[in-house]
């Protein structure tokens, strides 16, 4: 099992990920509602690819929506493969027996003091699924849309390990449900959003949220020894909040080491300087970070221009390592997944190993006839030698 710290660094890979050199398992997000992903103890599962640079996608497959790790739930299912009517019975019982724990009658008698019994509901976030039913999902229906949505606010802080994706699929349906409520005149209103999340998840969270801004206050966990201040190691929590709030509006503790920037018209922690150059407070991991001239943004301190790669990188970087952007066409607004010219590489890939078959079997021909004629070489030196041993014994 990776310990935290290799877990915090495979987090901040993944929060960069779709990009030059990347290989891993990706989320396939289907829009399709006839062909409903089948059921885990957890809900509907997800669908997933393996990819690799270079390379196709290779065979999906359905697995946990909520557990990465298959000790946790050891659902799979390739997404061709056809099931009996008694192993999908088998499963289902087995879906039954194995429901996560903390049921809604858990729910009641431990927030009970606080909350009335219709104020929660039993809820797995990566996939919108209610545990108990329709009922409570008009639960949560009849809170979003109460007083018209007027005085909601969410706020959420998954598990750093869940994808992106899903998540912000789950999202967009909770702000579905909260604007049924509103009248056609205030369709444009947002569900005001607080996102507690790693801030390398940046780019791909504003990629769903356009509206989203992060804020600079750094969020500390006093039970966990990365997610906290700290005077050895990592001396801040690399946590933070995404949010569609106008960042002018939300206050920080200036008693923390927060101050107001007045160009950028938001609070930043005291090491956030303000860069002319970009024009706004550019750190994101609590340090000043230093202005590239040839990147043209401001990079962390730890990071010099280099002059291969010709972007700012670790001094012991590797040339040949990840870039930012898409893989297979190279721009960098998107992802591979989303490259509108991913049918195009498929077939470019197809062609490639079509060629590399060709000259392997070219190749294996020749070996084969040259064995063939060293052999036929061979035997004829045998036989004049013969001759010649049978001549000299004559």
């Amino acid at each position: 099992m990776a310990t935290s710290r290799d877990r915090l660094g495979t987090l901040e890979a993944e929060g960069s990920s779709g990009r030059q050199g990347y290989s891993g398992v990706e989320v396939v997000l289907s829009s399709d509602p006839a062909t409903p992903a089948p059921l885990c103890p957890h809900g509907p599962t997800l669908l997933f690819v393996k990819v690799n640079q270079g390379k196709e996608e290779t065979r999906r497959f359905y697995a946990c929506s909520a557990c990465r790790d298959r000790k946790d739930c050891n659902f799979f299912l390739w997404e061709d493969e056809k099931l009996s009517g008694a192993r999908l019975a088998a499963r289902e019982a087995h879906n039954r027996s194995c429901q996560p724990p903390l049921s809604r009658s858990q729910c009641v008698e431990r927030y009970s003091q606080f909350y009335m019994e219709d104020s929660f509901c039993h809820y797995n976030m990566f996939n919108h699924h209610f545990f108990d039913g329709k009922a409570a999902l008009e639960v949560c229906k009849t809170f979003l849309q109460e007083d018209k949505g007027e005085g909601v606010i969410m706020v959420t802080d998954p598990p750093f390990g869940g994808l992106v994706e899903p998540l912000a699929v789950t999202f967009k349906k909770l702000i579905a449900m909260w604007k049924e409520g509103h009248s056609q005149d205030n369709s444009q209103k947002e569900l005001p959003i607080f996102w507690i999340f790693p801030y390398f998840f940046e780019s791909r969270i504003c990629q769903f949220f356009p509206s989203f801004c992060m804020l600079d206050y750094q969020v500390d966990y006093d039970n966990h020894a990365l997610y906290k201040h700290g005077k050895t190691g990592r001396k801040q929590s690399p946590v933070r909040i995404f949010t569609n709030i106008p960042p002018n509006k939300i206050i920080l503790p200036i008693e923390e080491g927060y101050r107001f920037c007045p160009l950028c018209q938001r609070y930043v922690s005291l090491e956030n300087q303000h860069c002319e150059h970009c024009n706004s407070c550019t750190s994101k991991d609590g340090r000043k970070w230093n202005h590239c001239f040839l990147c043209k943004k401001c990079v962390k301190p730890s990071w010099i221009h280099c002059s291969i790669c010709n972007h700012c990188a670790l001094p012991d970087h590797s040339c040949k390592g990840p870039k930012d952007g898409c893989f297979i066409c190279g721009e960098l607004d998107h992802k591979r997944s989303a490259c509108p010219n991913i049918s195009t590489s498929k077939k470019v890939n197809k062609a490639v190993r079509k060629q590399k078959q060709r000259k392997s079997n070219k190749m294996k021909m020749e070996t084969t006839k040259g064995q063939s004629m060293n052999h036929t070489s061979a035997t004829r030196k045998k036989k004049r030698r013969e001759r010649t041993h049978q001549y000299l014994c004559s």
